[in-house]
């Protein structure tokens, strides 16, 4: 048999060496599923210690059974996703041509991972323990977040690589891509905990009382002019967050049913699971929120092929699922603690804000150049 007609020879060059390597077999729906599932054993890890740091504030060592977790969920994955790539070697004939599309970035993040890791060890010996925003901006943590997404995005990527995967892919066979945007998204919110309105209810009345008591009469108009810029900013921030994931599977495909309510669900739970679910109404109405969106993606079916339909539904979806949080809040305790501008205009920024995000990632087609018209000649 000719070498061309088989798939499996790759065509000869000078000196009987291989003139195209072959590209990288999918690693398959069921080692992405591991790999998610693996990945998931991480962020459990992550969660637990953002919970103990948040909750037992006297945690004063390196050495804790949360980071147990956390570590041994990373050198599980890593182990997995390197393991992956070694097995294929014998058959591939490179390391290259081993590694499946999507798991190269998850062998950086890796190594990314671990460096941080033992970065992170010697700072915390150097330093002492961060407490409360300085551990979620601790340059070792940065890494350790770097490299724990590219690491929790490779089913992602390896299902967004993969040609078998159409549009209209159902739940159960996008399961690991799915499952890897949540936990990307959940990630990303965790580093933005302290802006996030599901961590904390800074709308309510009752937030509103605590700073008059808290400050004199001087300072109040000052704390709470501040208190209300934070609190926009983390409208926007966390709308960004929870919508970023929702807008990559749209890019990709068309959304089966329950992939956005898990998408933006699984963030809520984490942002209470991390305080001992000290407000669990916000979970409930997070989940509520995402029940909604789910909701309304069924009802305007939007893609990049709808354009009307996807801009429809980014300006509409953050709106309905912070609608949903406020009213709950203002239900809850009698009403809010900001004014109708305030919270109508995070709600406005809140949509603007998917709108735009949809608009970088579903640009409008750039027209081809015109054709230069003939030079007539004169007679």
């Amino acid at each position: 048999m000719p070498a061309s007609s088989h798939p499996d020879l790759r065509a000869a060059g000078p000196a009987g060496r291989p003139a195209v390597e072959p590209a990288p077999a999918p690693a398959g729906w069921r080692a992405d599923l591991i790999t998610a599932a693996l990945a998931a054993w991480l962020l459990v890890g992550l969660l637990l210690d953002g919970w103990a740091h948040n909750t037992r504030p006297v945690l004063e060592s390196f050495f804790t059974p949360w980071h147990a977790v956390f570590y041994s969920g990373f050198a599980a994955v890593a182990a997995w996703i390197g393991w992956t790539a070694w097995s294929r070697r014998p058959a591939a004939g490179s390391w290259r041509a081993s590694v499946p599309p999507g798991y190269g970035l998850g062998l950086v993040g890796a190594a990314v991972f671990g460096v941080s890791g033992v970065g992170d060890l010697c700072w915390h010996l150097a330093f002492g323990i961060e407490r409360d925003i300085a551990a979620l901006l601790s340059p070792t943590h940065l890494g350790l977040f770097l490299g724990a997404f590219l690491i929790l995005t490779t089913p992602l990527r390896s299902a967004w690589a993969d040609p078998a995967l159409g549009r209209k892919a159902g739940l159960a066979r996008l399961l690991p891509a799915v499952v890897s945007l949540a936990l990307a998204g959940t990630l990303t919110a965790f580093m933005f905990q302290y802006l996030h309105p599901v961590d904390e209810n800074v709308v309510s009345i009752g937030h509103a009382l605590s700073l008059r008591q808290d400050y004199t009469p001087f300072q109040y108009p000052e704390a709470r002019r501040l208190a209300i810029q934070a609190g926009v900013s983390g409208f926007v921030v966390a709308t960004a967050v929870a919508f970023g994931p929702v807008l990559f599977l749209l890019r990709r495909w068309r959304p089966p049913a329950g992939a956005a309510a898990l998408l933006l669900g699984l963030q809520c739970l984490g942002m209470q699971a991390i305080t001992g679910f000290a407000d669990a109404g916000l979970l409930v109405l997070g989940l509520l929120g995402a029940a909604a969106v789910e909701g309304l993606l069924a009802l305007l079916r939007p893609s990049p092929e709808r354009r009307w339909g996807l801009r429809g539904f980014c300006a509409a979806a953050p709106v309905v699922f912070w609608g949903v949080y406020l009213a709950g809040v203002a239900a809850h305790d009698g009403g809010l603690g900001w004014t109708a501008e305030v919270w109508g205009g995070a709600l406005v920024w809140s949509g603007l804000t998917v709108l735009a995000l949809a608009g970088l990632m579903v640009p409008s087609a750039v027209p081809e150049p015109a054709a230069a018209a003939p030079l007539s000649r004169r007679p």
